[in-house]
């Protein structure tokens, strides 16, 4: 059982159809994410699902948070932040093998959207205003 379901959602954020919490990055893009338990040294193990238009891009449950974290809506937005900043990243952001496991559809996404959807996951910088916070609780902030 997902131990998201009791979680207080930060502002702009919607529960999905697959119900889960669920950022809606653009017109475009879903962030499902959810805690999926713990591992054993207490960390918190993330499944997601990133969308475009309703098709899945990335599925996986492979992003952990500290250790000891606890389970708030400002943990949940670290989490979605972490998830975007991986999904976005292209080729010279790392080693060339980090690619090596994408399928044909995810480099071309990539390819084609992770550049724009990188200034999502930006550290004190807001990709919907140009504000000096983190992008997932702006429609709160600016109304965006």
């Amino acid at each position: 059982m997902a131990m998201t379901h009791a979680l207080t959602l930060p502002p702009g954020w919607l529960i999905s159809s697959r119900l889960m919490p669920a950022w809606q990055i653009d017109t475009d893009h879903l962030l499902e994410l959810e805690a999926a338990g713990r591992t054993d040294d207490g960390r918190i193990r993330w499944r997601y699902r990133l969308s475009r238009r309703r098709r899945t891009i990335f599925t996986a449950s492979d992003i952990y948070s500290a250790v000891g974290a606890i389970l708030t809506p400002g943990e949940l937005i670290s989490a979605a932040r972490t998830v975007l900043h991986y999904l976005t990243l292209r080729p010279g952001d790392t080693d060339a093998d980090y690619f090596d496991a994408y399928t044909r559809p995810q480099l071309e996404w990539r390819d084609r959207y992770a550049e724009a959807l990188s200034i999502y996951a930006m550290d004190e910088w807001c990709g919907y205003c140009g504000g000096d916070h983190t992008s997932p609780g702006c429609p709160s902030t600016c109304g965006g």
